[in-house]
């Protein structure tokens, strides 16, 4: 189920928080900017994914 929240997303709870990336996503502003903060490893991880895999934006 989506429910809509307000205020900060990191803080609702929730289990699972969808953010869509594109590959070449820099990572510096907004959430994901917070999610590369607060999970330094997700981001390291999603890095080395792009650098491996080459995926492509909107597949």
């Amino acid at each position: 189920m989506i429910y809509e929240l307000s205020g900060d997303i990191l803080l609702s709870g929730a289990k699972a928080i969808v953010q869509g990336v594109a590959p070449n996503d820099d990572f510096h502003h907004g959430l994901a900017l917070q999610l590369r903060e607060r999970m330094p490893a997700m981001y390291k991880d999603f890095r080395h994914y792009c650098h491996t895999q080459h995926p492509k934006s909107g597949g």
